[in-house]
């Protein structure tokens, strides 16, 4: 589903500065292509397993097909960096052993560095009957997003991905070796031409096309050490299979739009209407600033308004309104034209059916819809409240700060009774209790209580000056006190009242020194009574 908005502001109609496509690929020979080969010194093909003829790049042409074939690549001389390239494959016949009874297998690797093996470190574009557009991360990584239930997922290799707009959840890939994401819907054919798109913005985004219709996408592209991996050199495998790659064209792109939000989570109760969300977007002076929802949900979220600040960025304001009942609600918002000034925004919802008790989200769908990729524990309302740590959860009874700046602390989420709440620091060997703010009660908004982003009594967030002594985080809940120092006796019959995670990654933005909080005020262990964000913190040892 798809609904879409052209946005008309001081000028009319809209316009595109495209680059120019050139070819990589002259149609005669290999110019600026380099072939290496398995057991081969690069540059070397004496069994002229790469050939060009009538205008088409030809692997293993004239190939005996009972031959044990080698794998290789050849590998564009220049690198690049933001661009789209396009290509068009087919499969022509023969399939060799050591894959002779294996479905035939290609692949485009692109942002490839030490191109004189086999296979470079790259990020693949996967060509391979009925999985073709797939991710392959070869001792690189990442982040895309998964299947939720992925026994829903297709048939097919790797682990079950699945487009944010149509309800993957963020989770990162970083390996040194290789990671798989794959069992999308098929969308490439087994005979004729299929074509190959590829869109990609240096470290900070690309896209997966097959036949014209989007398959992947993938953001913050990384090397083994986790540092940007925004350019490299562009190769095309040859994995035991007859094929034929022609039409091999680039164009340059422009960075992306600057967009405040790249991730939008919001929430709404049946029967209390939704708050809105803004977002802010530099849009270049001569774009026509199109704005598009798609995806499964996108009718579920709508563009109430929209207006220029003095900034001169585009201000959209975006309602959630659920129209399927409860549960995650996936979308995105396509920002400009895909193949030039472009951004792409995930909007994420979660619906209640009513307030408090079997109506309350999970806390892994509290932490999907806000876009943050870790392993809570579990995908059950109740967790384990009984070992000391599960998921991707640290012990973390105290708290120091990381530097001289102020600690912020953001509530992300509440799901608990009506009623103010406070949230305060406690230093390690004293019992006093410091107040530094109040969870908001429902007088102002009948969802305070039950909400994505719920906010304190007189802000949306809260600092600190940093403590000079280590501290534990206490919520002061209707029945006890949670600590995150489980060693504290707050009243509770449970022995763990608060999970602690890092926190690396937030609504598409990197974090360093930050965790989430989570606290339990009953015995239920749904651990989402109150989500805080804590920010320039490290471990007290």
């Amino acid at each position: 589903m798809k609904i879409h908005v052209l946005l008309l502001f001081s000028f009319v109609g809209s316009f595109h500065a495209q680059g120019q496509w050139r070819d990589l690929f002259n149609g005669k020979d290999l110019q600026n292509w380099q072939i290496t080969i398995a057991g081969q010194e690069p540059g070397k093909d004496p069994d002229q397993l790469v050939q060009v003829r009538d205008g088409n790049i030809h692997m293993y042409a004239d190939t005996d097909e009972n031959a044990n074939v080698p794998f290789g690549v050849i590998v564009h001389e220049e690198e690049f960096s933001h661009y789209h390239l396009s290509l068009e494959y087919r499969w022509t016949g023969k399939k060799f052993a050591p894959r002779k009874e294996a479905i035939r297998d290609a692949g485009l690797l692109y942002h490839s560095t030490e191109t004189n093996m086999v296979w470079p470190e790259s990020v693949e574009y996967q060509i391979q009957e009925g999985d073709t557009g797939d991710i392959v991360f070869i001792r690189t990584g990442g982040f895309t997003w998964m299947h939720p239930n992925p026994e829903k997922a297709p048939e097919g290799q790797g682990k079950p991905g699945l487009l944010p707009e149509h309800g993957g959840y963020l989770m990162t890939r970083l390996t040194k070796t290789w990671d798989y994401i794959g069992r999308f819907p098929v969308l490439d054919r087994n005979e004729g031409w299929n074509q190959v798109e590829v869109i990609v913005r240096g470290a900070d985004y690309a896209e997966h096309m097959v036949n014209g219709k989007t398959k992947a996408r993938l953001f913050d592209l990384q090397n083994q050490d986790g540092s940007p991996r925004s350019k490299g050199k562009i190769s095309l495998q040859l994995e035991g299979a007859e094929i034929e790659y022609r039409n091999i064209r680039i164009r340059p792109l422009p960075e992306s739009l600057r967009v405040s939000h790249r991730h939008i989570a919001m929430s709404a109760v049946k029967g209390i209407k939704s708050s809105i969300a803004t977002l802010r977007v530099a849009f270049p002076a001569k774009s026509g600033g199109e704005f598009s929802i798609i995806g499964a949900d996108a009718a579920a979220f709508r563009m109430v308004s929209s207006s220029k600040n003095a900034n001169g960025e585009t201000e959209f304001q975006i309602e959630f309104s659920p129209n399927r009942g409860s549960g995650r609600y996936s979308a995105g918002i396509q920002l400009g034209n895909p193949a030039t000034d472009h951004a792409f925004v995930i909007l994420q919802g979660l619906s209640l059916a009513a307030l408090e008790g079997k109506n309350e989200p999970t806390l892994e769908e509290i932490t999907r819809a806000l876009g943050i990729p870790i392993n809570v524990g579990g995908s059950e309302l109740s967790l384990d409240t009984k070992t000391p740590t599960i998921g991707e959860s640290v012990k973390a009874p105290y708290f120091q700060a990381a530097s001289s700046n102020k600690i912020r602390i953001t509530p992300l989420a509440r799901f608990s009774p009506p009623g103010f709440t406070p949230i305060g620091i406690s230093h390690r060997g004293e019992a006093s209790l410091i107040e530094v703010a109040r969870l908001a009660d429902s007088s102002k908004s009948g969802d305070a209580h039950q909400r994505l982003f719920a906010s304190f009594e007189n802000s949306e967030s809260v600092e600190i000056e940093a403590p000079d002594k280590p501290f534990t985080i206490y919520m002061k809940g209707h029945a006890y006190t949670s600590f995150t120092d489980s060693a504290r006796d707050g009243g509770s019959e449970i022995p763990n009242t608060a999970r602690v995670y890092p926190v690396r990654h937030f609504q598409g933005q990197k974090r360093e020194n930050s965790f989430l909080v989570a606290f339990e005020e009953a015995a239920n262990g749904d651990y989402q009574d109150a989500v805080l964000l804590i920010e320039n913190v490290k471990i007290a040892e």
